[in-house]
């Protein structure tokens, strides 16, 4: 037997184990999932008009809605966000998040902006608001949409006085406003910007967009010269945010070419900082290709999946206790080394779950039941190495040879099983979402540990005992071994019998 292979291979996968458990020590941990830390969970639903797209264009509109949806949240800086589809449903699930109403109010935006010349404006108190034809103290998805092309009326935001089934929606000014001149399709980035009075939203476009922009507002400025309106509605998911004037520095004919300016409302500095920079993250990321409602949107708290994982580590210690047990009674040194690998593979499983959470990777309950499936299957591979080592015994081998064909034979047989097992784990990470892609990555990742630790850790520390003595045939309670010719009875007495 050659040591010198077994020492370099069980050194390198205890330095590995070494450098794992530095790390763990060192205060690094796996990144929890919505389940074991709570956070925010939220199912949006498509709000589809009277023209219903042909299914592979809405299959693909829903996909761009994801990408926007994950480009919004990654923005926020929220850890591992779950974003997928379920059927025609678009299911977020945002682990650690806490500030719902902001998450609710960025994730499911349109986000449509749009820039109309404006021909009227109509306040409360002017004559014939109540005779146009928009209602604005209706909500929003209730009102019929102005089509871009489209010459007609559209609100201004809205007040709401009370709360409950008490509030009372007066409407703001209604704006008659012209075809559309730009849309946001065009923009190319948008920040929010302090100002004396408190925040903006500040637009850059494109080269399409600028010129655009230049000429509407260049044809404004020139309405403006006459003594006619010269308003631009910025029209923000139906509802005009604002109309500013031309100042008198806009030159007709030529217009702006500096981009666009949105005020962030009313309200306390803080909070125009915030929906200053929360439309400009809407603005920049793009607008939802469609309409989404949230169906569910609520904060899940982390006290159940607290309690299950710690329900869940007190049975797999007291099972792996009772297993301890029962492997030092029926193996002895053997049964020592089946608990020393377990060991190494919960050490290297917990750091490889840490080190992928530097890529996003969130270890949920299902991850957890993967990783103590995979326990089983480790137990299971060092058990089936002794057993080899009994039955060589028992064939009439010495020590040191048993050690090594019971591995061969241990081998193979563990290497056909972990085979089906991360088949099984690949077919279900490829077909599922959420969190049993969890369990499925755990149980595959798993699966190749528990190879790599049966050939550099069980393989060389047994074969080596068995080298120096350490192991002898009353320590591992092998049977007697079985004469010659009782073998060769036996093997006759078998091709008989076949």
């Amino acid at each position: 037997m050659n040591r010198r292979p077994l020492v370099v291979r069980l050194v390198a996968v205890l330095v590995v184990t070494l450098a794992g458990a530095v790390l763990l020590a060192s205060g690094a941990r796996p990144l929890l999932g919505l389940d074991l830390q709570g956070g925010i969970s939220a199912v949006y639903v498509p709000v589809l008009g009277e023209d219903v797209p042909p299914e592979a264009e809405f299959e693909e509109v829903l996909d761009r809605t994801i990408e926007v949806i994950r480009a919004r949240v990654d923005s926020l800086g929220v850890a591992e966000p779950d974003i997928a589809r379920s059927g025609t449903d678009v299911v977020v699930q945002l682990p650690g998040a806490t500030d719902a109403e902001r998450l609710r109010a960025v994730i499911g935006r349109t986000a449509q902006l749009e820039f109309r010349p404006v021909f009227d404006v109509l306040d409360p108190s002017s004559p014939g608001y109540a005779e146009a034809e928009v209602d604005c103290a209706v909500p929003i998805a209730e009102r019929t949409p102005l089509a871009d092309e489209d010459v007609g009326f559209l609100c201004g935001p809205t007040t709401v006085l009370g709360e409950g089934e008490e509030a009372l929606t007066i409407g703001g000014a209604k704006y008659l406003v012209g075809a559309v001149a730009l849309t946001g399709e065009r923009i190319e980035d948008a920040f929010p910007v302090e100002q004396s009075g408190g925040f903006t939203t500040s637009v850059a476009f494109d080269a399409e967009g600028d010129a655009a922009f230049a000429a509407i507002t260049g044809q404004l400025a020139c309405l403006r010269d006459a003594g006619q309106t010269a308003l631009l509605a910025i029209v923000l998911d139906g509802v005009v945010e604002s109309a500013p004037s031309m100042n008198p520095d806009v030159v007709c004919g030529i217009g702006l070419t500096d981009g666009a300016v949105i005020t962030s409302g009313a309200g306390d500095r803080e909070a125009q900082q915030q929906a200053a920079s929360d439309l400009a993250l809407v603005l920049r990321t793009g607008a939802l290709p469609i309409t989404l409602e949230a169906s569910t949107f609520e904060q899940v708290s982390a006290t159940l999946g607290a309690d299950s994982l710690r329900a869940g580590l007190t049975a797999g210690l007291i099972g792996l206790v009772l297993v301890g047990v029962w492997l030092f009674l029926a193996y002895r040194w053997l049964g020592v080394v089946t608990l020393a690998s377990l060991l190494v593979f919960g050490v290297l499983v917990v750091a490889a779950i840490t080190v992928l959470a530097g890529v996003g990777f969130a270890l949920t309950l299902a991850g957890v039941a993967g990783v103590i499936v995979a326990i089983g299957i480790t137990a299971d591979s060092s058990i089936l190495y002794v057993e080899r080592i009994r039955d060589e015994l028992a064939a009439g081998r010495s020590l040191r040879s048993a050690a090594v064909k019971g591995y061969e034979s241990a081998f193979r047989t563990n290497l056909a099983g972990n085979t089906v097992t991360f088949a099984a784990a690949a077919v279900l990470y490829a077909l599922a979402v959420g969190p049993v892609r969890g369990f499925a990555l755990m149980l595959g990742m798993a699966t190749l540990l528990d190879l790599l630790i049966l050939a550099t850790f069980t393989r060389p520390v047994v074969q080596l005992m068995a080298a120096s003595g350490l192991l002898t045939r009353e320590r591992l309670r092998a049977p007697a071994p079985v004469p010659a010719a009782a073998r060769e009875r036996a093997a006759t007495t078998d091709g008989g019998d076949a």
